[in-house]
């Protein structure tokens, strides 16, 4: 069987608090997918010029190894429709959505997250991917920070 090659875009923001909790786990799954296929991208929605130095702050301090795009103007939110930061999109070789929404079950409303993570969606969907199966839920909604992009920047 073909190996598939998928795209997990992870789309956070330097001052949401969920976005900075969930830095272990990007790094951690950037290590597992590394040998997979798996291309690995850090989305930073961005209206604001003064952004990269934010950025490149904020992946220092949590030392994430992925490759990471400023998404100024918001263009690439509005193609994947992304909501909120973090959220995740997994994507598959022909650059269809197989799942988008909340990485696993740990925030369940804002401010709030469970001790432990009993549903993992981002994970399940990778392996059902892989495993040449459909994606058996495609999309839960994220919790997090809203993506501020009323319009997009000139």
């Amino acid at each position: 069987m073909k190996l598939l090659a998928l795209k997990v875009y992870f789309f956070l923001a330097t001052t949401c608090p969920i976005s900075q909790q969930y830095t272990a786990y990007i790094n951690q799954f950037t290590r597992m997918t590394a040998e997979k296929n798996i291309q690995v991208v850090l989305i930073f929605p961005a209206e604001k010029n003064n952004i990269k130095s934010e950025v490149r702050s904020f992946i220092q301090q949590y030392q994430l190894s992925a490759k990471y795009i400023i998404d100024k103007g918001y263009s690439f939110s509005k193609k994947l429709n992304a909501i909120v930061t973090p959220e995740v999109f997994l994507l598959n070789d022909q650059d269809q959505i197989l799942y988008h929404g909340a990485i696993d079950n740990w925030y369940y409303a804002l401010g709030k997250n469970r001790i432990d993570i009993t549903e993992h969606y981002l994970d399940d969907a990778i392996a059902q991917a892989i495993n040449h199966k459909p994606v058996l839920i495609p999309f839960v909604k994220p919790v997090g920070c809203f993506i501020e992009s009323g319009k997009p920047s000139n």
